[in-house]
């Protein structure tokens, strides 16, 4: 469009300027006036276009490029690799090491496709660029839960699409927590967060489970928030939910498919809607729920480690485990690989579907969330409403799907075979 009137312009103007020597030079000269007039006025009106093009060129494109290009001299990768890391940070890459640098990188610089540039060089209006803060509320900065990596990942690379800008990522454990001696940290936390803020802040996304006082304090300080979670906020925020009751019954039912009845959870128990489920799924089948096959801890390798320490040294074992998350499992899976207890070989179902489950032995049979889908409509739905497109409540739920892999056998009962004595 600028393009176009630019050059409409300057072709009225030269043609003006024609016509007036036209009538101006009637001499032995004429002609070759005339022709050196117009070659110039062709030549000036070409730089003019040439020069506006390329400008427009540069804001556009440059300016994204010398970003890349910075992250790249950064991270001392090379630029195409930078670029297809920015664009899918779920591809898998040869160096998951390099990965991180490159994404940690960009949230440093505060790497964002140009959009108000895009726009200009479209002929229209910038869009605002919102400035977007992420509080995770399950794990804390020395923790890691490869699940709430892949979706923060997620998350960020959604926020740049949509031309907004990260400013911080908070790690706070505290702010899941429903203990009333926890309601003091959460209030002084949530001050430290918001009255340090140098620049403005437009929105807040929340990635993991949050208790009704955390959500309540959160509220005071941000009006616009996203969650991303398996547990309701029971519609205090917007929110993107895959529904953690729903992908416990479907692992549990198909555990119980395979033949299995005694079986054992492993994760959190309080408010938690997985555990809920689980419970649910055996009283519909007439399984009565057994306190002894409950452990209850906190998400992580280690602790799923510990977790099959304590099974398997139990008289009367569970045949079968549902791990609420797969870290846990695979924490599970790997104390079997080293104790070598060739009598004790449950099975185990699990949810989340990070990355390392594929690649267990055996392959973790889990339930999938859709991670990518949940992150794109949580942008879309914060971004709507910073741009007042609603004010009341919205609930969106995404369904889970069960992938089948080979930790999950079918169960052979041992009672009626015959004992040989010697």
């Amino acid at each position: 469009m600028i393009r176009d009137a630019l050059f409409l312009y300057c072709v009225g103007a030269g043609l003006s300027v024609f016509f007036d020597l036209s009538d101006y030079f009637n001499g032995i000269y004429c002609d070759f006036y005339l022709t050196t007039m117009s070659f110039l006025l062709t030549i000036r009106i070409a730089v003019i276009i040439i020069k506006h093009i390329i400008q427009i060129d540069f804001i556009g494109y440059g300016v994204k490029n010398m970003s890349i290009t910075k992250i790249a001299a950064i991270t001392g990768a090379s630029v195409s690799t930078v670029a297809r890391v920015l664009r899918d940070p779920e591809h898998k890459y040869h160096s998951m090491e390099l990965k991180e640098k490159i994404l940690q990188t960009a949230r440093e610089i505060g790497y964002v496709p140009n959009e108000a540039a895009r726009a200009l060089k479209n002929g229209d209006t910038p869009r605002k660029i919102f400035h977007i803060n992420i509080l995770l509320t399950r794990v804390n900065s020395d923790e890691t839960d490869p699940f709430y990596s892949e979706m923060l990942r997620l998350v960020e690379i959604e926020v740049r699409k949509s031309g907004g800008l990260i400013e911080n990522i908070w790690q706070h454990a505290v702010f899941s927590s429903e203990k009333k001696a926890d309601f003091s940290e959460i209030e002084k936390l949530a001050g430290q967060m918001f009255d340090t803020l140098e620049q403005n802040h437009d929105g807040l996304i929340l990635i993991g489970k949050c208790s009704q006082k955390g959500l309540k304090t959160l509220k005071r300080y941000e009006k616009n928030l996203i969650s991303i979670n398996r547990n309701s906020t029971t519609y205090e925020v917007d929110e993107v939910l895959c529904d953690g009751r729903k992908i416990a019954l479907t692992a549990v039912n198909y555990l119980i498919s395979c033949g299995h009845q005694k079986i054992g959870y492993v994760e959190d128990c309080h408010n938690e809607t997985r555990y809920i489920g689980y419970q649910e799924a055996l009283i519909h089948h007439g399984i009565a729920p057994d306190i002894d096959d409950v452990y209850d801890i906190m998400p992580n390798e280690k602790n799923g480690y510990h977790a099959m320490a304590y099974f398997s040294k139990l008289e009367t074992s569970p045949t079968a485990f549902y791990c609420a998350n797969d870290i846990l499992a695979i924490g599970m899976l790997k104390y079997l690989a080293q104790s070598k207890n060739w009598y004790y070989h449950p099975s185990i179902i699990s949810s989340d579907n990070i990355v390392e489950s594929q690649y267990t032995m055996p392959m973790l049979t889990t339930v999938s969330l859709p991670k990518a889908e949940m992150a794109h409509l949580a942008i879309q739905i914060l971004t709507d409403r910073m741009n007042g497109g609603h004010k009341a409540i919205v609930k969106t739920e995404l369904q889970s799907t069960l992938i089948i892999r080979q930790s999950v056998r079918q169960y052979i009962s041992t009672e009626n075979e015959p004992k040989y004595y010697i």
